[in-house]
């Protein structure tokens, strides 16, 4: 067992994994089993409307699935999610992706500094010093290096990858976010959580982790549109800052 694993700091949180889906059968299966069980209680995949085998993959591989029988969005899956980590008391909440971008081995990395006395926030990052990228695309790299700058200049904090969903907060946080505001169903809610964590004081910090596309770009990589997509995930940098939301 690794150090990590038996050190008492574990023992004393209860940690949920949540995995927004949709239509990801073939690769939500192979990241549940992936999950490092010495220090995730639980792993709930949110199956958002899929049409697809997903949410019985998901089950078979050992996690608890939430349905929405309609699709709503990554962002109103994430709420789903947090919302059940809250009513069960688990104490941190790290967000994985259930396409296979993410490295489940590298959650205790994300988790090394939440600890009593330690950061509210951790986001991952591939582009600090000991992330790794895997059949990156350039057009990927640009577009993520250009975000990070814009969300480092209106947080007024450097940030080197503000797009990466792979993170992991304490479930506290979240009762001074206003997260039932329908305009972050879709792609605003995960990049409205980094910032309002900034804005709001919490203890925030960015550690290595690994993003992997695959080899096969005919399959596509991301479910994100160009200009609507990145727009969506720009909103929460300027809608509250504007007055427009909160």
């Amino acid at each position: 067992m690794p150090a990590w694993a038996s050190d008492a700091v574990w023992q004393q949180l209860k940690i949920i994994a949540l995995l927004p889906a949709l239509n990801e059968s073939g690769k939500v299966g192979k990241v549940v089993a992936q999950m490092p069980r010495e220090v995730v209680d639980t792993t709930v995949v949110i199956d958002d409307g899929s049409t697809d085998s997903t949410a019985e993959e998901a089950e078979a591989a050992g996690a608890t699935v939430l349905r929405h029988e309609l699709n709503r969005g990554v962002g109103a899956a994430i709420r789903t999610g947090i919302r059940y980590a809250e009513q069960n008391g688990y104490d941190v909440v790290v967000v994985v992706a259930s396409d296979d971008q993410d490295n489940p081995s590298e959650i205790p990395r994300l988790l090394s500094t939440i600890a009593p006395g330690g950061n509210d926030y951790v986001h991952g990052s591939r582009y600090a010093r000991g992330g790794a990228r895997v059949h990156h695309p350039r057009s990927r790299t640009v577009l993520t290096r250009g975000y990070s700058v814009l969300f480092s200049v209106v947080a007024r904090r450097w940030t080197t990858d503000a797009s990466n969903g792979f993170r992991a907060f304490r479930t506290s946080i979240v009762r001074t976010m206003d997260l039932d505001q329908p305009w972050l169903d879709r792609y605003e809610l995960e990049p409205y959580l980094y910032y309002q964590a900034i804005r709001q004081g919490y203890r925030v910090a960015e550690v290595p982790v690994t993003k992997r596309y695959p080899q096969d770009r005919s399959i596509g990589y991301t479910k994100m549109r160009p200009f609507r997509d990145w727009w969506r995930i720009s909103r929460p940098l300027v809608y509250p800052g504007i007055g427009l939301k909160r």
